[in-house]
């Protein structure tokens, strides 16, 4: 039996394009997605106002475990890229389909 993972993404809103972009590149077809979420973390507070500018996107995807590793690196080497770094974290779990 194939052991799938649950993997959560959440990114600055700022780099959606690339994060798509890099899906495509990985073949990775499927996943949900939210826009525009409000927390803070790392890189602070992100509420979409004045005082809090920026949001947030999550994608939540469910891949072989094999494909964690190789979408973790290429997302971190994205992220590394930018001249200012932008939020990026990663939350894996198992997975048990129902």
């Amino acid at each position: 039996m194939e052991k799938l993972k649950l993997v959560f993404l959440v990114y600055e809103e700022g780099i959606q394009p690339d994060v798509m972009e890099l899906l495509g590149k990985l073949g990775i077809e499927h996943y949900t997605a939210w826009e525009g979420a409000q927390g803070s973390g790392r890189t602070g507070p992100k509420h979409g106002d004045p005082i809090w500018p920026g949001l947030n996107n999550m994608l939540m995807m469910v891949l072989p475990e094999e494909q964690v590793g190789p979408l973790t690196k290429a997302a971190l080497k994205l992220r590394d890229s930018f001249p200012v770094t932008p939020g990026m974290r990663f939350m894996v779990t198992d997975v048990t389909f129902i």
